[in-house]
């Protein structure tokens, strides 16, 4: 009976990858008619079709973007909201890292991205071994409950698309690259795939800042390890190196965001300001992109 209470969600996607355009326009549409998912015109007000409706619903679902409510429709969510008006075109790689960091998370909704980031190990594999890969790892979270391998490989198919820059599977209708390929966590090499580091060119302090304000809810410090290695750390989420974090640790310290303690094998962040996640994003939005 237990095994039937894990919640997991495969091929919400409908089989459509992330296409570029699609998150703005549904932030756009749901802010001015919160009901237009459940209504007939929604292809003809979205120009899509009545299935990549449903793969667009539950993309800004999965990224945290919007929530719904029995007969009150969709809203933005606060993370939608603060999107929607200061970054709605999807032009700084924050907000795409922040949407990231949203999926990957999301083991309910969007389960695949959760088990491909925190617990597989991605090393010039082909498509067929990354999803027996993930297989394995699904096997393990649902513990004995059933699920279709076809949708699996559905994710899987999806995923790839989503963060390499080759496409997996040609698509002749399909002529934009998603625009989380930008974040160049994964590398693509005639038909194999490999985890990256992330780019410290394209990533910065307020990533951290941003992860550490979701872990300090209710608490005064946090351990290096923790927010390093633990699920949703940042090395799984992020594929950051230890240097890497460290410097970033340096860099919010110096600022007064935190105190870093690596005295006597310490290793503790501790709270200086009072700052919660949306307080990262406003200034980071603000004053700091």
């Amino acid at each position: 009976m237990a095994a039937n209470k894990i919640k997991i969600r495969l091929q919400g996607h409908e089989k459509f990858a992330l296409r570029e355009g699609w998150l703005n326009k549904g932030l756009i549409i749901v802010k001015e008619k919160p009901g237009i998912f459940q209504s007939e015109e929604a292809p003809d007000v979205f120009g899509i079709g009545n299935n990549m409706v449903k793969s667009l619903r539950y993309w800004l679902k999965a990224f945290g973007l919007i929530t719904e409510a029995p007969g009150k429709g969709a809203s933005l969510t606060k993370i939608g909201n603060m999107i929607y008006e200061n970054d709605l075109y999807f032009e700084d790689v924050f907000t795409l890292w922040i949407l990231h960091s949203n999926i990957a998370k999301n083991v309910e909704e969007a389960t695949s991205w959760y088990l491909f980031f925190n617990r597989c190990q991605i090393d010039d594999l082909n498509r067929d071994q990354i999803q027996q890969v993930l297989k394995k790892e699904l096997d393990k979270h649902v513990e004995g409950a059933t699920y279709s391998e076809n949708s699996l490989k559905s994710d899987v198919d999806v995923l790839l698309n989503m963060y390499s820059n080759a496409k997996e599977i040609f698509d002749p209708e399909d002529k934009n690259i998603s625009p989380f390929s930008e974040l160049k966590l994964l590398k693509k090499i005639d038909g194999r795939y490999s985890k990256t580091h992330a780019d410290k060119r394209i990533i910065n302090e307020w990533i951290v800042l941003y992860e550490l304000a979701n872990m300090f809810e209710g608490r005064e410090s946090i351990s290096i390890e923790e927010l390093t290695s633990n699920e949703n750390g940042l090395q799984k989420i992020y594929q950051m190196t230890l240097v890497m974090i460290n410097d970033f640790l340096d860099k919010l310290d110096a600022l007064g965001y935190i105190h870093v303690d690596r005295t006597a094998g310490l290793d503790m962040i501790y709270k200086v300001k009072e700052f919660n996640s949306m307080d990262v994003l406003e200034e980071y939005y603000k004053n700091k992109r």
